[in-house]
């Protein structure tokens, strides 16, 4: 699996979080990560086993509300501990992973994006009939996605006008798995966790009051919402989903 190298100096201007939690299953095969994939404990105030070196319970974190966030949490901290960090040291690309999850890179693709021209590398979309309304019924409650739609329409007037265009459609972005040069991932986390905060505020139990994972799903949906919103503005390509056994 091509995955599994490490590509060495090409590689250092993407940097990619690979989220792990205390409780997930333990893979059969072992793999060599490459050395742009960095892992992260998701939710590591919640517990004090660690399966991770690099917790996301420092610096600027939420790592508090994984349960409802899940892997969220740790697009949060690479947000405001890497991408807002005060150094001209940075990567030019960022990106969130899963531990069993990841996009298919390879190793011609490395030398493809450190040319630069890429904006944002998400999964193929995954297909939902009649539409991805579909997705929130077996996922979000109707209550939790009227709370995301009147979040929308406080704080981002242009992005709840283009719902219905949108969520009319079939495809969906699964899993908040990204890959985004710095300024893109910036501006859109600056523009999705003011949103999932007014959730957390507008939801009935409030996000304090429930730990039920509604967040991430919800996340899953703007993710959506704000690059195929966006697609006419960034230059966005997709791969396909490895998932590691």
């Amino acid at each position: 699996m091509e995955a599994q190298k490490a590509y060495g100096k090409q590689a250092h201007n993407i940097q990619v979080y690979m989220a792990k939690f205390c409780k997930d299953k333990p893979l059969m095969n072992m793999y060599d990560l490459p050395d742009w994939i960095i892992p992260i404990q998701a939710g590591a105030v919640l517990t004090a086993e660690r399966v991770c070196s690099l917790l996301d319970n420092s610096g600027r974190n939420i790592s508090c509300k994984n349960a409802n966030y899940c892997e969220l949490t740790v697009l949060y901290w690479i947000w405001k501990n890497q991408i807002c960090k005060n150094t001209d040291i940075c990567a030019r690309y960022y990106g969130l992973f899963h531990y069993r999850r990841f996009l298919d890179i390879r190793e011609e693709d490395i030398k493809y994006i450190n040319e630069g021209s890429i904006d944002v590398i998400l999964p193929f979309p995954t297909v939902h009939e009649p539409d991805i309304c579909e997705h929130h019924e077996r996922y979000i409650c109707s209550s939790d996605w009227d709370a995301a739609k009147q979040a929308l329409k406080e704080l981002q007037p242009e992005y709840y006008a283009a719902y219905d265009n949108i969520f009319s459609g079939k495809y969906l972005y699964n899993y908040n798995m990204i890959i985004a040069k710095t300024e893109v991932l910036k501006k859109y986390c600056e523009w999705l966790f003011p949103i999932l905060e007014r959730v957390e505020e507008l939801s009935v139990p409030k996000g304090s009051e429930r730990a039920d994972r509604y967040i991430g799903y919800i996340g899953e949906s703007l993710l959506t919402l704000y690059f195929m919103h966006n697609e006419n503005r960034l230059n966005i390509v997709h791969t396909g989903k490895i998932m590691l056994t």
